[in-house]
């Protein structure tokens, strides 16, 4: 058995050009290339504020989550701004950072998938289907017949989505993840191989 070094810290420029490629993806899939009804948003913003959650912790997803929706609406606004959703975009980063962040690293198992399920019921559960339902029932008229059915539609839809594509991105890139922000342990575990 091997003693593998602690992981160290990331530099600062290291964590600004992670933190602003996080930003930029987050833009990208939310303004670019999402599916946008009135009711409705379909996009996979959701995998960069999750990875930044799961790489770097709660600070820097919220921060991210919350810069890249103030920078989305200021550049690329879809309709007026209202900051109902730049505050669901931060409590996504909180709580991607709070459930999945582990600062000694990723790795794909139970305790992982649980941390997982719990942070996409509390994203599509009381963020998106019931913050973000409420923010548009009262920036649109009142027509909670419509909008409630097909919202609660949309996050049992987003859900499984969201499981998957996680679930397929740090298995397939779970290495590079790591090698990404911690190099040394990385590094450590290649000489070892």
């Amino acid at each position: 058995m091997t003693n593998h070094p602690a992981p160290r810290a990331l530099s600062r420029a290291h964590q600004v050009t992670l933190m602003a490629i996080m930003i930029a993806a987050i833009i990208v899939l939310q303004r670019f290339l999402s599916i946008r009804t009135p009711i409705i948003q379909i996009n996979f913003m959701f995998l960069p504020i999750m990875l930044t959650g799961m790489l770097m912790g709660w600070k820097s997803a919220t921060f991210v989550a919350t810069i890249a929706d103030l920078i989305g609406a200021l550049l690329f606004p879809s309709g007026s701004f209202f900051f109902g959703y730049t505050l669901t975009a931060a409590l996504t980063g909180f709580a991607a950072g709070i459930c999945l962040y582990r600062p000694n690293g990723i790795k794909l198992d139970r305790n992982f998938m649980l941390r997982l399920v719990i942070c996409i019921l509390i994203i599509t559960g009381a963020l998106n289907g019931g913050l973000n339902t409420i923010w548009i029932l009262l920036t649109t008229s009142n027509a909670s017949n419509i909008i409630i059915p097909v919202r609660i539609a949309k996050q049992l839809i987003m859900a499984p989505v969201m499981f998957i594509a996680m679930t397929a991105v740090v298995k397939l890139f779970s290495e590079r993840l790591r090698h990404l922000t911690q190099p040394a342990l990385a590094e450590a575990v290649t000489d070892d191989d």
